[in-house]
């Protein structure tokens, strides 16, 4: 079930979904309010109340303030003491409504008058003193301010006029036991204007504590910072002002831990929906990081982490973890004012885009918006500004945006490039000196939703690391963009120098060394990118020739030229046709593949020519990171040269069939892929049967080895033999089964154990019904007498019927010609010859007659027959052109007269 977005569940404040939002909104000043002017959100009580969450530390403030003003007893001074934009100032607006207008909203406060254990609101006085809205030089120090809103200035006029701290007497004076509460804010900012007489301020705040501390029902409450942004001077100051509220006071914080989570959700948010649909998401999420465990931090496994989900809803946690832990720790961030105003930014433009995730997580800040970058961006330098818009966000143009337009489907839906690249950005800074960055767990959880798959994230981050000019990595894997350029920017400039011949060249040299892998077998000889069809010869061994990227296999096949290229390939070998087309495949790159073939080399050339500059300055860290690129690299292009070349094309039936390998995994070679396929449809083989042999190769009473390997290497019907071993190793196993016999020499061999090492080409296998009865074979000695004791008109007759061929009687009247001392000076033969005996032929009879000095002139009559008829190309473009190349003359080739063509 697809979780509902947040935008549909939520209603965000009026002034937050608007496209004008007033920042001055989360700008609280006691001054203002005080003086009825700024937002109404401050100055109107039951606005104010309304928007305000109690927390415990606020109620706790409160509810001290109210027993001690109703004379219940109680600490007498107050410190609310927060980093800047803590809570501080808010806290001191709450208890100046709370108590100088109440009673316009008692109903809000009924927890608070819980607490305090009173009934109603007392009646008290409220003195103020902003030391930022002060003059130190012509206007009232708070001794003259506190005397003037208490109606009594005239008492400590002359010491107000002459900067000049009034004793506690005068103090106890002007309090006069009555109910009175005593706001103070911002006094180490006025500590420090009021330098020329700081010694007679620190002497106030002194006696004023001194003198509270014994009225009943009256309080003071001070703010302190933890820190000013006023360097020496400030610290000076900020340290008196704390030896001396430290000696009476006591500490209140405003807002801690989770409660924030409650303080953001009521300031931003109208409505925060229905429990039910907020519980359906963080369920969902939890059960997400629970089926992670080791992908991600521990602490999101536990029950506890759930809950604080439910609180942050509709943010993810880490989203205002990041903000408190490592941007409130800019002097000037004003931590719960500017983590108030950096979300409502985000949420508004996220809430106007109608954002569907079920969660905004730190993948979601909009850094393309001005104003949300812009909070960013005065606390780190406007150097930054380059960073966003180089690698994470520039309408669609930053190289982070530009990755997943590339990588399209689920990274572009869901923004992933720029999510992972604006959630290391988040997490890249810190103000306290805090490691900056993000480990690849913390990363995952900014990132991470139900409808996103985990590896996906991973791919997309190698890519990020790949291409962007700003990011880091550093030993420990921790990421983080830094304005200084990365190795990326370098490698990128050097891919510039790059050109497409030395890619080529390169890519050649990586196709080169694969087909010499290490440890392959080489059942394959591998031809590369042959321009002409010589160069690829006619042996019978089988070979892969692999066409050059002129020759892609594009959308509808290839080109005509190519096409015309690959054909001529397997028809000739030089001028000559090919006779053996069953040992050639033809293996073609896929067009839509090249270009990253070409990137990854274009990178490797830029990576080697980086290392090989040893001018270059860079890191030793920078320096490994480019070996190891360097080795991953040269590994991307091994893998995807092997992935590109998928088109695999056999000559069959008079033309190419093309076939597309299988999907292949990473350590896979080009030469394994296709023997893979071949071996996986019976096309290649590491192992004949003996019957198959017989019926498919040997067909007439008998072969040599050579004639039979021949016919595996020329007939496309056939299987190509893994080597010649193969075959081998069937012929020993047919006799020794006694399924054919074999002759090695003038041995014949028939059910006995045959060394397939000992089977050269000459060796004849011969048909079980074609072997001699043993009792009428001949041996070998008897032969060699027999023969020897022929006349010499009588010799070659005798080699030829030893080779089970037929001399015809004519032939031998005519060998009965002139005979002079023993010697013919004509001879002529007509005989018949199993086609399988051709070499024999040309050893036994043709070359000893040569050797004899006879001029020959040998006339061929052949005769052919097919139950399935022979194809018309196979007698012209192949019988007929042999005999006219080898310069032949054909005196007649057709049909047998009486017989009609198939």
């Amino acid at each position: 079930m697809k979780l509902k977005a947040w935008t549909e569940v939520v209603v965000p404040r009026g002034d937050v979904r608007g496209d004008g939002l007033d920042q001055g909104v989360f700008a609280a000043d006691l001054a203002d309010v005080v003086a009825n002017r700024g937002p109404i959100e401050y100055r109107d009580p039951r606005l104010f109340f309304q928007g305000t969450y109690f927390t415990n530390g606020l109620r706790s403030l409160a509810s001290t303030v109210l027993k001690r003003l109703s004379g219940r007893g109680g600490e007498a001074v107050l410190q609310i003491q927060t980093p800047f934009g803590g809570g501080k100032t808010h806290g001191l607006i709450a208890l100046y409504h709370l108590v100088k207008n109440g009673k316009a909203a008692e109903e809000l406060l009924s927890t608070v008058l819980e607490e305090a254990g009173i009934s109603s609101l007392p009646d008290a006085e409220v003195v103020t003193f902003v030391g930022t809205a002060a003059d130190a030089v012509g206007g009232r120090t708070p001794w003259g301010e506190l005397a003037a809103q208490l109606g009594n200035y005239a008492l400590l006029e002359t010491h107000d006029q002459k900067r000049l701290s009034p004793g506690k007497e005068l103090i106890h004076q002007l309090l006069q036991n009555r109910p009175v509460l005593i706001l103070m804010d911002e006094l180490s900012e006025y500590a420090v204007k009021a330098r020329e007489f700081r010694s007679q301020l620190m002497a106030f705040f002194h006696e004023l504590t001194e003198a509270v501390k014994v009225t009943p029902s009256s309080i003071l409450v001070v703010t302190l910072p933890s820190s000013v942004p006023y360097a020496e001077e400030g610290e000076m100051a900020l340290l008196e002002l704390q030896k001396i509220f430290g000696r009476v006071e006591n500490v209140k914080i405003p807002i801690q831990g989770e409660e924030v989570y409650e303080v953001i959700r009521r300031r931003l948010f109208e409505s925060i929906g229905s429990e039910e649909e907020r519980a359906n998401v963080v369920k969902a999420f939890f059960r997400m990081y629970q089926n992670h465990k080791n992908e991600l931090l521990p602490d999101v496994q536990e029950k506890a982490y759930q809950d604080r989900m439910l609180k942050a809803y509709p943010f993810h946690p880490e989203v205002i973890d990041v903000l408190f832990e490592r941007w409130s720790t800019f002097p000037d961030f004003q931590r719960t004012r500017g983590v108030l105003r950096l979300l409502a930014l985000v949420v508004g433009d996220l809430y106007r885009a109608k954002h569907q995730a079920p969660l905004i997580l730190p993948a979601h800040i909009n850094l393309g918006k001005a104003e949300i970058r812009a909070e960013f961006i005065r606390h780190i330098g406007q150097e930054y500004q380059a960073v966003i818009q180089s690698d994470i966000n520039q309408g669609g143009h930053a190289k982070a945006e530009k990755i997943e337009k590339r990588l399209g489907s689920e990274c572009a839906r869901y923004e992933l490039a720029s999510g992972i690249a604006r959630t290391i950005f988040f997490t890249s800074f810190s103000g306290s000196g805090k490691r900056p960055g993000v480990g690849i767990q913390r990363l995952r959880l900014g990132v991470l939703t139900p409808e996103v798959k985990l590896p996906l994230i991973g791919d997309v981050l190698k890519k990020l690391e790949d291409e962007l000019w700003y990011l880091h990595v550093d030993r420990e894997f921790y990421y983080l963009f830094q304005a200084k350029p990365n190795l990326n920017r370098i490698i990128a400039e050097r891919e510039e120098g790059v050109s497409s011949d030395a890619v080529e060249e390169e890519i050649r040299k990586c196709l080169e060394e694969e087909s010499k892998g290490k440890g392959k077998e080489k059942e394959f000889g591998v031809i590369l990118w042959p321009t002409d069809p010589q160069d690829v010869t006619d042996g019978p061994e089988p070979k892969l020739v692999l066409l050059s990227l002129e020759h892609t296999w594009r959308e509808k096949g290839l080109s005509t030229n190519s096409e015309r290229f690959a054909n001529s390939i397997l028809e000739k070998s030089g001028s000559a046709f090919r006779i053996r087309k069953n040992a050639v495949l033809l293996l073609v790159a896929e067009e839509n593949t090249i270009a990253r073939v070409q990137g990854a080399v274009k990178r490797y050339l830029a990576y080697r020519s980086i290392e090989e500059d040893k001018g270059l300055n860079l890191s030793e860290e920078q320096r490994k990171a480019v070996s190891r690129k360097l080795s991953d690299t040269k590994n991307e292009i091994t893998h995807q040269l092997a992935a590109a070349y998928a088109r695999l094309g056999k000559f069959k039936g008079g033309v190419i069939e093309w076939m597309k390998l299988e999907p292949m995994s990473t350590s896979t070679s080009i030469v394994d892929r296709v023997r893979n396929y071949l071996e996986k449809r019976d096309l290649m083989v590491r192992k004949l049967s003996p019957s198959y042999l017989l019926e498919k190769a040997i067909g007439e009473q008998e072969k040599t080895v050579g004639s039979i390997y021949e016919i595996f290497a020329s007939y496309t019907e056939l299987p190509i033999l893994k080597s010649k071993d193969v075959l081998l190793d069937a012929i020993a196993e047919g006799v020794q089964k006694g399924v054919f016999g074999v002759r090695l020499g003038e041995r014949i061999l028939f059910k006995e154990v045959v060394n397939p090492k000992d089977l050269d080409d000459e060796a004849v296998v011969i048909q079980k019904a074609a072997l001699p009865q043993k009792q009428e074979a001949v041996q070998p000695e008897e032969a060699a007498k027999e023969v020897s004791s022929r006349s010499d008109s009588n010799l070659v007759d005798a080699q030829l019927m030893d080779r089970g061929g037929e001399v015809s009687q004519e032939s031998k009247a005519s060998s009965q010609g002139e005979v002079q001392r023993g010697r013919l000076k004509k001879y002529e033969l007509s005989a018949v010859i199993p086609a399988g005996m051709l070499s024999h032929f040309a050893k036994g009879v043709l070359m000893p007659l040569q050797m004899a000095e006879a001029t020959i002139e040998l006339e061929i009559h052949l005769r052919a027959s097919s139950e399935v008829g022979i194809p018309l190309y196979v007698i012209k473009n192949q019988v007929e052109e042999t005999i006219r190349q080898i310069g032949g003359k054909i005196h007649y080739s057709g049909t047998p007269q009486g017989e009609g063509q198939s």
